[in-house]
C-alpha cells in the first residue's frame, strides 16, 4: 500500500513518474490524488515562489508529458505518464490543430434541462421522466454530487448510506440523458426555448430546453489565514472526495478548522482517521514543503500534516445571477440566495433546487428536487403531486419555513 492509502486497492495498477521517480497509481485516479497517496503534496509554485498543493484553491497546474498548465486535479493517470512541477501559469505552448475546419457544436433538444447531477437534480429527473424528456448536465465525471463524498448513514433515508441512496436513485433513471464531465457556461433565451451553452472535453455543446433547473449545489466558505494555500491544506469538499471516492487519507494527523468542524469530523471518525478539531480561530499554518503545524490566535501550536477547512457552505449562484435572478442575503440559510416565486422559479421557466436554493441536508434537497419536478409537470398541464410534496417539504423544514418567506417574491 502507498503511504496514505486507506485500504488496499483492487483496481488496475499503473506506473507514473513524478520528477523522474516511478510511483504506483491506479486507473481512474486523478493525478493529484495519486500523488497525494504517495505522500506528494507540493505540485506547483506560484509566480512569487510560494509552494502550492492541489486541494485548497484554484487549479493544480503541472507539466504532463512535456505539456505545461495541465490541471492535476482533473486529469486521470495513464501508464507511463510523466509529471513535473511548474511555476503557476507559465507561458502556454502553441499546439498545432489537426482539425479540418471548425466543427459545429453538438446539439440536444429537450423539455427539461437539469444543471447539476446531485441528489436534487436526480430527484427532479425522477419526478418528470415518465412524462417529459430530460437531460442532466453534470460537471463531474459521475452523477451523485455530495452523496459520492460522504459515507455516514442518513437517518431520513432509513439509515441507508449515501452510496446506497445514490445507486438506488441512479438505477431508477430511465430515458434521461446524462452529460457528465460537462460544464454549463451560460443560459440564454432563444424564442420559446432556453439555450444552454456547455463545454465537454474542449468541445462546445448546445442544449435547447423549454424549462431549466439550476441544481448546482454549494461551495465551501472561504477561510482567511496565513499560508492558506500551502500544500496539505484542504477544502472540505476536496478532502471528502479524496477520502470517500478514492479511499485516500488527507494526512496521518489532521486538523479540522473553521466554524463547522462537525461536517468533516463525522466522516473522519467513521473512517477511523486520526484528527483533532480546533475551535479557536487559526492565524497561520507552517511547514517546509507542506503543512507541519497549525497556530491558533492564542499561540497554541498543533503538530499535524494536513489541515481541513470546514467553515460551512454557501449556495453556488453564478448561473442564477447570470440569468438575471434577484439576489438577497439570509445568513441562516447560507448567505446570498436567489429570490424565487412560490413555484421555485427565479425567472419564468428557470427553477432553483437543492443547495443552490439554500443550504440544507440531503433529504430536504431530495424533497425540494421532487417538488420542483412536480411544479414543472404542472406548468405543462400534466397531473402531478405538487400539493402533497409541498406539505411534506414544509413539514420537514419546520421553523425554517418562516425564513424561506424572505426569499419568495
Amino acid at each position: 500500500m502507498r503511504p496514505l492509502d486507506l485500504y488496499k486497492k483492487e483496481g488496475k495498477r499503473v506506473t507514473i513518474y513524478f520528477e523522474g521517480k516511478p510511483l504506483e497509481a491506479y486507473e481512474g485516479e486523478k493525478v493529484a490524488v495519486a500523488l497525494l497517496a504517495n505522500g506528494i503534496r507540493w505540485l506547483t509554485t506560484s509566480g512569487i515562489g510560494r509552494k502550492r498543493g492541489a486541494f485548497a484553491f484554484g487549479p493544480a497546474l503541472v507539466k504532463i508529458n512535456g505539456i505545461k498548465n495541465q490541471d492535476a486535479r482533473k486529469i486521470k493517470v495513464k501508464e507511463g505518464m510523466r509529471i513535473e512541477r511548474q511555476t503557476y501559469l507559465e507561458e502556454i505552448q502553441e499546439v498545432e490543430s489537426r482539425e479540418e475546419g471548425k466543427k459545429k457544436p453538438e446539439l440536444y433538444v429537450t423539455d427539461v434541462a437539469i444543471i447539476g447531477g446531485g441528489i436534487a437534480g436526480l430527484a427532479v429527473a425522477l419526478e418528470v421522466q415518465d412524462k417529459l424528456d430530460a437531460i442532466i448536465v453534470e460537471e463531474k465525471d459521475k452523477l451523485g454530487g455530495e452523496l459520492r463524498k460522504r459515507t455516514v448513514p442518513i437517518e431520513e433515508f432509513d439509515g441507508k448510506s449515501p452510496k446506497e441512496i445514490k445507486n438506488e436513485l441512479i438505477k431508477k433513471l430511465k430515458n434521461v440523458r446524462t452529460l457528465t464531465s460537462t460544464t454549463a457556461l451560460g443560459i440564454l433565451k432563444d424564442g420559446n426555448f432556453f439555450l444552454i451553452i456547455a463545454e465537454r472535453g474542449g468541445k462546445l455543446i448546445e442544449i435547447r430546453a423549454k424549462k431549466v433547473v439550476i441544481a448546482t449545489g454549494a461551495i465551501p466558505n472561504f477561510m482567511l489565514f496565513e499560508n492558506n494555500d500551502m500544500p496539505g491544506v484542504f477544502r472540505i469538499d476536496f478532502a471528502l472526495e479524496v477520502l470517500n471516492v478514492f479511499g485516500i487519507k488527507p494526512g496521518n494527523k489532521i486538523a479540522i478548522v473553521g466554524k463547522n468542524p462537525e461536517e468533516a469530523a463525522r466522516e473522519f471518525e467513521w473512517a477511523g482517521l486520526d484528527f483533532i478539531t480546533i475551535k479557536k480561530p487559526i492565524i497561520r499554518v507552517e511547514g517546509e514543503d507542506s503543512v507541519e503545524r497549525v497556530i491558533d490566535e492564542e499561540g497554541n501550536v498543533y503538530e499535524v500534516d494536513a489541515v481541513v477547512m470546514s467553515n460551512g457552505f454557501r449556495p453556488e449562484i453564478n448561473l442564477a445571477q447570470q440569468v438575471g435572478a434577484e439576489i438577497t442575503y439570509v445568513e441562516e440559510l447560507g448567505g446570498y440566495l436567489p429570490l424565487r416565486n412560490d413555484k421555485h422559479e427565479i425567472i419564468e421557466g428557470i427553477y432553483i433546487a437543492g443547495n443552490a436554493s439554500w443550504i440544507k441536508g440531503s433529504y430536504l434537497n431530495y424533497l425540494e428536487g421532487r417538488l420542483v419536478g412536480a411544479y414543472i409537470l404542472e406548468s405543462f398541464g400534466i397531473e402531478n403531486s405538487s400539493e402533497e410534496l409541498k406539505k411534506e417539504f414544509l413539514k420537514a423544514i419546520g421553523e425554517k419555513a418562516e425564513l424561506l418567506k424572505e426569499v419568495v417574491i
